[in-house]
This record gives structure tokens, C-alpha cells and sequence, in this order.
């Protein structure tokens, strides 16, 4: 038959209004609820303050623990929040299953565990809640309509037990400080509201855009915000022992440009120590007090040095000529924070001017560098054209060299073999040129070959893409794409006819004249050919024009079988 705990009801609560602390009153509990109810981890939290604390735990072997500044959850690892947040919002118990404690990150052995959250509640608000843990929920279910009385019961014992906590913890606290507190809560206050005032100044003063603006903007806002009759910055020269104005404030409190101010700077013991020590405000009482040199009044005078890294590079000045307040203790360290916050900006604002200046200087030295390598790159390419236009061109007749007519002869084909076009060439020889040149002597020689190779060049451009090259010595070629054989017999008709009509005149000849032998061949590539055939062919047809008494030109074929010779302009058929 199951535990009832009924029967143990007066006793535990009449047990728990005895005990003579929140914490032995705690332990009582938990340690009843954990050997009663088989209930392996328990945690009891209170409302505090409007908080939800973790007041007690016990971890299942007898290990309790009682936290007398009750902790936050967000400091806990022992309960679900979402299962608190969902017993506050419905106001009763929940109860879930898990395979593992909630506070374990991983079980070997994942079991069954039942895991209950109940609202502790006085007069329908919760004060306080209890969460456990059980791999045997069976007692607990017996018993839960008296667990459930029991924490009614307990509800008001929790409730007086934490006023009763917090009156003894506030009156123990109160009497110790109460008298410091009192002295330095004002003081407190001040500190407080200058640091947040000096917070918004340093945000101030790293927007400024340059050194002026920040100069202006640290007196403007040094005055307003920190309390302070008036503020000077001076810019240092310790090589050379001057100092120079930058923004100020008159006798009357106005802001004022300083700039023109330059000094050497003052020996005087006060100026002295400023500038020897940092992190110091040098503060001196019933001090003169000066705009520019001229003194205006009495009262205590500060200066703040400014440095980067070892190098003193300005102070900050003070007083209270103004209004004649006193300086106080947090003051002087707001002043000590301000000076340093100034003196960084300045060196961050000179790094950056600086660095501007020089990307400046780069920027022009790049553009006009950018200028010069771009006229040389102009000259370097318009060079190379030359070069590249002299190495492919033919030195003596101005057409394309062999160098040219080879590489276009392998692009031509390569084109040619992959869109299956025919392609042709013609191979001639200007005849019986030695003997030209024997006779009419080498620089007639040289005119010669320079009419034929312009005259034959303008025909060929007549087609589309032709390229006209000299081959080598008396003899040229004309490659034409995408032309047939019948075109290029037409072609070679008008070279003939063309170079006949130059008249030039020469006695080896059967005409008289210089004239010309050719030899055509069209040719479809593939991929078992090669551009050298298309060579070989147009040579057999110029040695048979040549072999037939020259003056002509003869259509090479493979087979032969049209085979056609054609002396002048007249066709032999």
C-alpha cells in the first residue's frame, strides 16, 4: 500500500514553524520532501523583489545547499525556463517526462524521469516555487492532494520567513553604511552624471572631421557639459620651447579663436610639472588667472598635458574665473579623462591628416607616373604594330613576307577543314627573271618585282580576305578562301593580262615583255590532309605551266582528268 503522507502532515509543519532560521527551515523541508516522497533533486525558489531567486537545493545525496543572496536563474542550472514561465502564466502545477535530469548534458543510460513544478501561492499570488525531480513518481501521485496542502501550508512561512530575512540583512547594512552612504550618495550622483556628460563630449570629439573642429568642439562642449568656467588648448613645440593657441575663452566666457597666440613657453613651476607628468591634473589655488598674457583674475588654475606615446604635444587649461566654484575630487579626474581623450583624438586626427596628405601626394605621383607609363605603353605598342607590320611585310615590294603567308595559310585551313569550304592558291613566277636581271643589271631588277607584286596585290584584294605574299626571291603566292576553282581561273586570267600590260620590257621573252607562269589548285581540307598538300599541288601546276612554254598558268587536280592549260588570256581547249 502506498506512503500515505497525511499522517506525517502536522508533524513536518509544526517541525518546520520551529526552526530558528530560513536556512535550517529550508533544509527541513527538502530533506523531508526527498526521503518521504523518493524525490531525487529538489530546488526551491522565492519571489524577490520582483525576481524569481534560487533560494535552496538539495542534489539527491544529501547534498543541500542554501543561498543566503538568493541567486538569478541565468546563474542556475537546475530548472527549465520554460517551465517556470508557463507555471507563472497558468498558476498551477505542471508536470513533464524527460530521459535525463535536466541539468545533465548527456546519460549514458537514458531513463525515465518524471520532472513537477509547483506554484507556492498566498492570497492567489505565487511567493515562492518548488521544482523536483523523480525516477519514482509513484509516491508522489499517491500522495499529492496532501503535498499540495502542505505547500499552502507553507506558503505563509516562507512569506514572513524572507521579510524577516531581508529586514535583518537591510538593518545590518544600514547601521554599518548608513552614515558613508549619506556623505558620499551625492558625490556619487555628480561622478555619475559627469561621466555620462564626458561619454557623450568623447563621442563628440571622435566625429569631429578635422584638428580645428576639434579643438572647437573640446571647449564648446569641455564648458557645457563638464561644469567648467573656461578651458583653453595649447599645442606644444618641445624641441623648440613654444607653445601656440588654438581655441579659448575670454574673461567673459566666450568662445574665442586663439591661433594667433604664439609663445615661447612659460618657466614656471606650474607649467613645469604639467609637462612633466602624465595622467596628472596639476591644480593650483589662489593662482592668477590670464587671458593670453594679461591677468584677469584670481582663483585655482588647472593643466591637464597632453602626449602621445613620450612626447608631450599640448595641455589643457581651466579655471573658475567665472564663477568662482571650487574644484572638486571627481572634477579633477573627469578633467584627467577629458585631457586624455583630447590628446588621443589629436593624435589620431594629425595621423589621419597626415595619411590624407600623403595618399594626396601618392595619388598625383600615380596619376602623372599613370600618365608617362601609358604614353610609353602608347609608343611601346605603336612600336610593336611596326615591328609586328615589318616582321610580316616584305622589306623590297611593300606585300606580306613568307613568315605571314604561313601563318595565315595554317588559320585559313584550319577554318577551311572544320567548315568544309574549298580553298585556293596560286603560285607564280615572274619568267626568265635571271636573266632580267643579267641583262637590265639588279636595281631594274628590284623595280620590276615591286610593279608586279602591286599590281597582282590589288587584283587579289578583289576577293575577300585573299592574302598576296612574296614566297621567296621572283616568286609569290595568293591564298583565297571560300573560292572556287572556277574564280580562280578568272583571277589568274587578269594576273596574266595585268602583267603583261605593264609593258615592261625585256628581250628574254618570247613577247618582249615581262610576263608571268602560274599554277592554281582548290582544294576541300580534311582531317586525313594537310595544308602542305595545297602547296604541292599549286607547284605541279606552275611547273607544268612552265614545262608548256610559260606565260600561263595551269589548274593543278588530283585526278588529272579535267586537267586544262591556258597560255595568254586565250584558253586552249
Amino acid at each position: 500500500m502506498p506512503f500515505k503522507l497525511n499522517d506525517e502532515l502536522d508533524k513536518l509543519v509544526d517541525t518546520l514553524a520551529r526552526q530558528a532560521n530560513m536556512e535550517r527551515w529550508c533544509h527541513r523541508l527538502l530533506s523531508a520532501l526527498h526521503h518521504t516522497l523518493d524525490l531525487t533533486y529538489l530546488t526551491l525558489l522565492v519571489e524577490q523583489e520582483g525576481q524569481t531567486r534560487v533560494l535552496a537545493s538539495w542534489m539527491g545525496n544529501e547534498e543541500f545547499k542554501y543561498y543566503l543572496h538568493p541567486l538569478s536563474l541565468s546563474n542556475y542550472n537546475g530548472v527549465p525556463p520554460e517551465h517556470l514561465l508557463e507555471v507563472k502564466q497558468l498558476r498551477q502545477a505542471i508536470s513533464t517526462v524527460a530521459q535525463k535530469p535536466f541539468k545533465a548534458i548527456w546519460s549514458n543510460k537514458p531513463t525515465e524521469w518524471r520532472r513537477v513544478l509547483f506554484p507556492i501561492i498566498m492570497h492567489e499570488k505565487p511567493v515562492a516555487y518548488l521544482y523536483a525531480e523523480t525516477q519514482h513518481p509513484e509516491r508522489l501521485d499517491a500522495n499529492l492532494q496532501a503535498f499540495e496542502r502542505v505547500l499552502l501550508l507553507i506558503a505563509s512561512d516562507i512569506s514572513v520567513h524572507m521579510l524577516r530575512e531581508e529586514a535583518l540583512t537591510h538593518n545590518i547594512s544600514r547601521r554599518s553604511v548608513e552614515a558613508e552612504l549619506e556623505v558620499r550618495n551625492y558625490s556619487l550622483r555628480e561622478y555619475l552624471s559627469l561621466l555620462k556628460q564626458l561619454h557623450e563630449v568623447t563621442l563628440s570629439l571622435a566625429e569631429a572631421s578635422d584638428l580645428d573642429s576639434l579643438y572647437r568642439t573640446a571647449i564648446e562642449l569641455g564648458r557645457k557639459k563638464l561644469g567648467i568656467d573656461r578651458l583653453a588648448v595649447f599645442l606644444t613645440d618641445i624641441q623648440n620651447a613654444t607653445m601656440q593657441g588654438t581655441y579659448g575663452t575670454d574673461p567673459e566666457g566666450n568662445l574665442v579663436s586663439r591661433y594667433s597666440f604664439v609663445s615661447d613657453i612659460p618657466d614656471h613651476p606650474l607649467v613645469h610639472e604639467a609637462l612633466s607628468r602624465k595622467d596628472v591634473v596639476v591644480v593650483k589655488e589662489n593662482a592668477p588667472l590670464y587671458f593670453g598674457t594679461q591677468q584677469v583674475g584670481t582663483g585655482w588654475n588647472a593643466m591637464i598635458s597632453m602626449w602621445n606615446g613620450d612626447d608631450c604635444i599640448g595641455w589643457v587649461a581651466a579655471d573658475n574665473l567665472i564663477s568662482q566654484r571650487s574644484l572638486t575630487e571627481h572634477q579633477k579626474e573627469i578633467m584627467k579623462l577629458f585631457g586624455a581623450a583630447l590628446g588621443q583624438q589629436i593624435v589620431i586626427k594629425r595621423s589621419h591628416e597626415a595619411l590624407t596628405r600623403l595618399n594626396a601626394e601618392l595619388e598625383q605621383r600615380v596619376q602623372l607616373r599613370t600618365q608617362e607609363l601609358q604614353q610609353t605603353n602608347k609608343a611601346l605598342e605603336e612600336a610593336n604594330r611596326r615591328l609586328e607590320a615589318w616582321s610580316m611585310q616584305d622589306g623590297l615590294t611593300g606585300v606580306a613576307n613568307r613568315r605571314f603567308f604561313d601563318l595565315t595559310l595554317k588559320r585559313y585551313w584550319q577554318v577551311a577543314s572544320r567548315k568544309q569550304l574549298p580553298l585556293s592558291i596560286i603560285i607564280l613566277d615572274v619568267d626568265h627573271f635571271k636573266a632580267f636581271n643579267d641583262t637590265y643589271g639588279h636595281q631594274r631588277g628590284d623595280v620590276c618585282l615591286k610593279q608586279v607584286a602591286v599590281t597582282l596585290e590589288k587584283l587579289a584584294h578583289h576577293h575577300e580576305k585573299a592574302v598576296f605574299s612574296r614566297y621567296g626571291g621572283e616568286e609569290f603566292v595568293c591564298l583565297l578562301p571560300n573560292t572556287a576553282a572556277n574564280e580562280v581561273r578568272v583571277l589568274a586570267d587578269d594576273m596574266l593580262n595585268a602583267v603583261l600590260q605593264l609593258g615592261i620590257p625585256h628581250s628574254g621573252t618570247r613577247e618582249g615583255t615581262i610576263s608571268i607562269s602560274m599554277g592554281l589548285y582548290t582544294r576541300v581540307p580534311s582531317s586525313e590532309t594537310q595544308e602542305e598538300m595545297l602547296l604541292a599541288g599549286a607547284d605541279q601546276g606552275l611547273y607544268l605551266a612552265k614545262q608548256r612554254g610559260r606565260n600561263q598558268y595551269f589548274q593543278w587536280d588530283d585526278t588529272m582528268k579535267a586537267e586544262k592549260a591556258y597560255q595568254g588570256v586565250h584558253i586552249a581547249s
